[in-house]
């Protein structure tokens, strides 16, 4: 089994004084994927030198932005030195003498930074209500920002890049102390997920639907489950398509809303594809075909991209019975080039026995490398735990 570790560039100034990229080499990790345009957050570090909790910078890229990218300009974070190589450089050079595989693992769309400065580029729900952390790929403006920086990181000495929150994001966006006395999940999210911004609107029209009377009617469908719902005692709505004939509910506005953001995103995924001609894509996906987190669709990621770009399933928050059950996921077996990113703490797993049972999965199912998140974030006794059963 193949293995790759996610990192950031200041996880790999600080795994200069552990042996840099060689002690990951001794460790079976054969590839980096390096962050190249990040969001907010805050971590806790436990070997980093220079503190445990860190801070990270909003929206900013760790390289030399070249290209046009129009409205939206990128901030270069503070990792980019004034003169030098920027970190994905050096990194580039540094894999080249150990022998180890570069990927640019690029954030696009979830970037609270620029969605401050330009709200109007921004999701906006059937309420008018604006998701500053989200920008809208159906925006030209967005569009013209995504193509100039996979163009720029295809310019680089990387063999991958990454795509991740290249659709749209939705409700459940997971900071600024979300609190909601209903739990934003399946048919509820989706709800609160549809975009209704103008350019979404006009793609709706365009498709010879009405975006008014969609807008209102998926009002009133939240408006029913949460204004006129009991939080002591919430309607149970569909988690998954198969769940939505019996549940009774109106839901017409969903196949409207879908076939919109597919639209959306086959265009955008022509974009980056025209860019990227000689680098090799990997597709962040997630088997819910109503999901609008940081990864695609299985559905939107087929429209979008060939069936030869990798696909990443990101199981974060997922132990060995779900990632088997993604796994299983339809559309995704006859996927050529597939990969499973864990994260590898507790409560998914707790024990080497859990990650033996993941390694013995991805290989029936014939993945052929497995990412670990994430190399600032683990111990260093979790990272070799990790590294020693998932390669063997």
């Amino acid at each position: 089994m193949k293995l790759c570790v996610y990192a950031h560039p200041f996880d790999l100034q600080a795994l200069a004084g552990h042996g840099g990229l060689a002690r990951l080499r001794d460790l079976g990790i054969g590839e980096v994927a390096l962050a190249t345009s990040y969001h907010d957050g805050r971590w806790l570090m436990p070997w980093h030198p220079g503190g445990v909790v860190r801070f990270l910078e909003d929206g900013c890229v760790h390289f030399r932005p070249r290209g046009d990218y129009g409205q939206l300009q990128p901030r270069v974070s503070s990792s980019v030195p004034a003169t030098g190589p920027s970190p994905l450089e050096r990194l580039a050079q540094e894999a080249t003498r150990t022998g180890t595989a570069v990927r640019a693992w690029t954030v696009f769309t979830h970037n609270s930074r620029l969605g401050e400065a330009h709200p109007q580029q921004c999701v906006q729900n059937a309420f008018g209500d604006l998701y500053r952390y989200a920008l809208c790929p159906a925006q030209p403006a967005v569009r013209q920002y995504t193509a100039a920086m996979v163009r720029d990181l295809a310019a680089h000495d990387v063999q991958t890049i990454e795509l991740e929150a290249l659709g749209q994001m939705g409700f459940k966006h997971s900071s600024h102390h979300d609190k909601a006395s209903f739990t934003p999940s399946g048919l509820l999210d989706a709800a609160l997920s549809a975009c209704f911004c103008d350019a979404c609107s006009a793609s709706m029209a365009a498709a010879g639907a009405d975006p008014e009377r969609l807008q209102a009617a998926v009002v009133a469908f939240v408006q029913t489950q949460v204004r006129d719902g009991d939080a002591m005692a919430p309607t149970k709505v569909p988690a998954a398509p198969a769940e939505l004939a019996a549940s009774g509910l109106d839901t017409g506005w969903l196949a409207a809303v879908l076939a919109t953001r597919a639209c959306t995103l086959q265009e955008l995924g022509a974009a980056v594809v025209d860019a990227t001609p000689r680098t090799a894509r990997a597709v962040q996906v997630h088997p819910n075909p109503w999901f609008t987190g940081s990864q695609l669709s299985l559905d939107t990621a087929a429209v979008a991209f060939p069936a030869s770009d990798e696909r990443v399933l990101t199981c974060y928050g997922d132990g060995p019975d779900a990632i088997a059950k993604m796994l299983a996921s339809p559309g995704l077996a006859a996927v050529p080039h597939r990969r499973v990113c864990l994260w590898p703490k507790a409560p998914q797993f707790g024990s080497d026995d859990d990650l033996a049972r993941v390694r013995d999965l991805c290989q029936r199912a014939g993945v052929a490398t497995i990412a670990i998140y994430h190399l600032g974030l683990l111990p260093w006794r979790t990272l070799e735990r990790a590294a020693k059963m998932l390669s063997a």
